[in-house]
């Protein structure tokens, strides 16, 4: 596959699905981050255009969407791109939800502390309403600190790896070198004029909220400029669509300008100590790097198959609320059922039987791969993984006398 950045130029506009019309006030809101959809169709639709597709031949129209609905697609994660060449320069991954950023007593504001959440077997006696004999998720410690309200909603690559190979325990550490919360909403404000007079028309008042993709982050300043320096953000995207071509294309809500272009950056490496690691324990933990669909709502269904003789059972899960996800869909030219997704950064936690080879070439089989149930979607790019570490041990829970 080939890796390729798509790096807006103006304000992305990613839209909500609220309603957006006429009236007066309007509000065209933004997502505050792509869904997977959303980029296979702009890879899909470039592609068509660079082979010349007819979308208005009825008779081959059905063959070439087909041919689309085939093309893979494997993201988007966010990137820091440089300001000299635009190569990606830094990964991002979305906030795990298997960490907890708890705010510290510490003088030094900027500083948070890393409460890991694992399974745990409820108290003697206890009852809940989890499925299938699954495992509740609490803190591995106890802390009397609240979590933190600046937790960023990315994490850096080599940040995210650590907490793969090894999720400690109330590990401190800084907001900044942590990761951030990816693009900047931007609002602006429209007015409708009219042509004969260049007068405003009564009542056309309206605002658009995009994402500028940037970021200015305090204590890093430009030597020309003395101002604080302004990183370039993007998305990168692996896809099997050929001939793509590089240039600038229209894209999302407004049809906003965005530039595409290929990487030289391949996508992360499964490190080969979290695959030794794994085997060791037979046990592992699944992160969703994208939102992922499961016809059981929370629990997979295609990851749990057994495979490459492997076989994993669900012993935990921890996710935030679901997100809904809708779409147009370009074959019936209606709108697509709406689904609940599991939001990226959900982690599956599981028990895995096989041999260690075996378990091995699983973990590199399952890594930076597509685990939502329908094969369509996987296509599509949702429930892009990476895996970590889990010792897999079944503590229970302390209660306090």
């Amino acid at each position: 596959m080939t890796i390729w950045i798509i790096e807006p130029r103006d304000p992305l506009i990613v839209r909500d699905g609220k309603p957006f019309d006429l009236a007066p006030g309007g509000r065209a809101e933004s997502l505050a981050f792509p869904f997977p959809s959303t980029i296979a169709g702009g890879v899909r639709t470039r592609y068509a255009i660079g082979q010349d597709a007819d979308f208005d031949n009825e008779q081959g129209k059905a063959e070439l969407i087909e041919t689309l609905k085939r093309l893979q697609v494997r993201g988007p994660l966010l990137v820091e791109l440089s300001t000299e060449s635009g190569e990606i320069e830094e990964w991002f991954a979305p906030a795990p939800a298997d960490a907890l950023i708890m705010d510290t007593q510490s003088a030094q504001q900027e500083r948070v502390v890393i409460r890991r959440m694992e399974p745990q077997s409820p108290p003697e006696g206890a009852v809940t309403n989890i499925p299938d004999g699954m495992m509740p998720v609490y803190p591995a410690s106890k802390d009397r600190n609240k979590p933190s309200v600046r937790a960023p909603k990315f994490w850096r690559w080599p940040k995210f790896e650590q907490w793969l190979l090894d999720p400690i325990d109330g590990i401190e550490t800084d907001l900044t070198e942590l990761g951030h919360n990816g693009p900047i909403r931007e609002m602006r404000t429209h007015v409708s004029v009219r042509p004969d007079s260049g007068t405003a028309a009564d009542g056309a008042l309206f605002q658009t909220g995009g994402l500028e993709f940037v970021r200015c982050d305090p204590g890093i300043s430009d030597r020309r400029t003395g101002f604080n320096a302004a990183k370039r953000l993007g998305l990168a995207v692996a896809t099997d669509a050929p001939g793509l071509g590089a240039g600038l294309g229209l894209f999302g809500g407004e049809r906003r300008i965005i530039d595409w272009r290929a990487s030289v950056r391949p996508m992360p490496a499964c490190p080969e100590k979290l695959c030794e690691a794994i085997a060791a324990a037979r046990a592992c933990r699944v992160i969703l790097l994208t939102p992922g669909h499961f016809e059981a709502g929370s629990s997979p269904s295609w990851l749990l198959a057994e495979r490459d003789g492997v076989a994993p059972s669900l012993k935990a899960a921890v996710t935030a609320r679901a997100q809904v996800v809708s779409g147009w869909d370009l074959a019936t030219r209606k709108p697509k059922p709406t689904r609940r997704l599991v939001p990226a950064g959900g982690v599956f936690f599981l028990g895995l039987d096989g041999e260690p080879d075996a378990i091995k070439r699983w973990v590199k089989s399952i890594w930076m791969e597509c685990i939502s149930d329908d094969a369509q979607d996987r296509r599509d790019g949702f429930g892009l993984t990476a895996l970590g570490v889990w010792s897999g041990c079944d503590k229970r829970v302390e209660v306090e006398a």
